[in-house]
């Protein structure tokens, strides 16, 4: 188990509802009159996704893809789709896909591609946190709410083991190492 003393304030819950509420804003102008699928890589990005999704104010289609890569704070070699898109919701449609980070850039490449060979009209991806060195991991063109740190962190979607994702804040978990 995790101590809650190990665990360091990173970002607050009103400032992650501000960028959200920015966000869902921009949406708002740019689909007004039109239709936008979404799809949430679960299960990290389940609590950006539910609060993204209450403020949008056009037409939306949603589905769910589960993806693992991580065991424990370790990541793995091997991907595992859980749960694939159903193709009709994509086909010639306007997509945005909600992940809460890119990390090695493994899962969302290959979720980035998987969606494209399902030929969307257009693809956009969004991820509530990436680090400084994401453009270098992840080849394709996103939007992320937060630039974070390179250390592992908790709350808000993010988890250790699926443990922890329920904070509201997010914060980085300090090192026992002093």
């Amino acid at each position: 188990m995790l101590n809650m003393n190990k665990l360091s304030l990173l970002i607050k819950k009103e400032e992650i509802n501000a960028e959200i509420n920015k966000y869902a804003n921009k949406l708002n102008e740019k689909y007004e009159n039109k239709e936008l699928s979404i799809i949430a890589i679960l299960n990290g990005s389940l609590f950006l996704f539910s609060d993204l999704l209450k403020k949008l104010k056009f037409p939306i289609k949603i589905d769910t893809i589960t993806v693992s890569s991580y065991s424990g704070v370790k990541s793995s070699n091997e991907l595992l789709y859980h749960k694939k898109i159903v193709k009709p919701i994509i086909k010639n449609q306007d997509v945005l896909i909600v992940e809460d980070i890119i990390d090695t850039g493994k899962t969302m490449n290959s979720v980035y591609e998987y969606v494209n060979s399902l030929n969307p009209k257009s693809l956009n991806v969004l991820v509530l946190a990436s680090k400084k060195d994401t453009p270098t991991k992840f080849k394709y063109k996103y939007d992320s709410l937060f630039t974070i740190p390179d250390k592992y962190i908790v709350g808000y979607g993010f988890g250790i083991d699926d443990l922890y994702r329920q904070l509201e804040n997010i914060y980085t978990i300090e090192s026992n190492e002093e």
